[in-house]
């Protein structure tokens, strides 16, 4: 299928993409194509991305706040914003998203931390740090080489943006874990092209 330029267009399509997928994924490249029309990095597109990004972590960090005390996903997602405005000094944040990554890594190989509860968990966890990441650095994506086809198995697990993650915690799952909810998964992609996007479009 020709890639669209336009916005409400490729919502459009990425809807009737989602809703008709057997899984009710929303492949990377329908993302993709919608970074690319929220704009270029030196317009307000980084922006526009970044606070995209920021909704999708905070849609699902209910699900971190009714078991868990620890506030690092929040205090990432406010240095996110504060990235964006220019009231945090870059380093810093770069220093704390570093700090933050390296406990996960460590945490990775724990036994009591591979069952799905933590693994959710995990999914918020890393859905805020894509957000931080996507202040600081933008969206990682090429806008002259979008292809509807490309989905999240295609890159690196690293460089997995924050509605990949804020979707897997949402749906108990990626969509190649078996006992994830392809319902649940349908209910936030259908939030995040409509509501989310709109919202963003806007900044």
């Amino acid at each position: 299928m020709l890639v669209a330029t336009n916005l409400d267009q490729i919502t459009e399509q990425a809807l009737n993409a989602v809703r008709n997928h057997p899984q009710h994924d929303l492949n990377l490249g329908y993302r993709q194509a919608i970074w690319a029309a929220l704009g270029s990095q030196n317009e307000s597109g980084h922006l526009r991305r970044t606070t995209l990004a920021i909704l999708a972590s905070q849609y699902v960090l209910p699900m971190w706040d009714n078991v868990n005390e620890d506030n690092t996903p929040a205090s990432v997602l406010t240095m996110a914003e504060q990235v964006l405005n220019g009231t945090l000094d870059i380093q810093l944040a770069r220093s704390y998203k570093d700090k933050v990554w390296t406990k996960l890594e460590n945490n990775a190989s724990v036994p009591e931390h591979q069952c799905l509860e933590y693994q959710k968990l995990v999914n918020i966890e890393l859905s805020a740090l894509a957000s931080l990441n996507s202040a600081l650095y933008d969206e990682e994506f090429d806008p002259n080489n979008l292809n509807y086809d490309l989905t999240d198995a295609d890159v690196d697990a690293d460089e997995s943006d924050s509605s990949f993650w804020a979707a897997s915690a949402y749906a108990d799952g990626p969509i190649w874990e078996p006992s994830s909810s392809a319902t649940k998964r349908l209910e936030l992609w259908e939030w995040w092209l409509t509501t989310a996007v709109s919202e963003a479009q806007k900044c």
